[in-house]
């Protein structure tokens, strides 16, 4: 039996989620799709310390959404400075250098834990002054 990919998805609102990709590629991509609500994008991979690398994947037509600052302090508290906003849900997964998800080493699902909220409220809102 093949080992089935863990992955993580970040929320607007910092909620968590741990998601079960499936070893089939083609299943990966269909549970991915429905994760961020669209066609895919990495936005950014992270090269941990002990090699290994981390992806930032979200919604390839994302501009506009609302950005995600949860993720956003993900990826640079996992070491990959990004210079633009995350927007809208975003899934973390490992990578190998052949560009295939791995299952979610424990150091980097960890930290990315660490950052957001247990209890989730709800999207902070945001009030704009002329």
């Amino acid at each position: 039996m093949t080992e089935s990919t863990r992955a993580l998805r970040i929320d607007l609102d910092g909620k968590v989620t741990d998601l079960d990709l499936g070893a089939a590629l083609h299943q990966q991509r269909k549970i991915l799709g429905r994760a961020v609500r669209a066609s895919l994008e990495v936005v950014t991979r992270i090269r941990q310390p002990d090699g290994t690398a981390v992806v930032a994947l979200a919604g390839e037509h994302r501009q506009g959404k609302h950005p995600n600052f949860y993720a956003s302090l993900a990826v640079d508290e996992l070491g990959g400075g990004l210079g633009h906003s995350l927007q809208g849900p975003v899934v973390f997964a490992q990578v190998t250098d052949d560009g295939e998800l791995t299952a979610l080493l424990d150091a980097p699902a960890s930290a990315i834990k660490a950052l957001c909220p247990q209890h989730p409220d709800g999207i902070s809102v945001f009030i704009h002054l002329p």
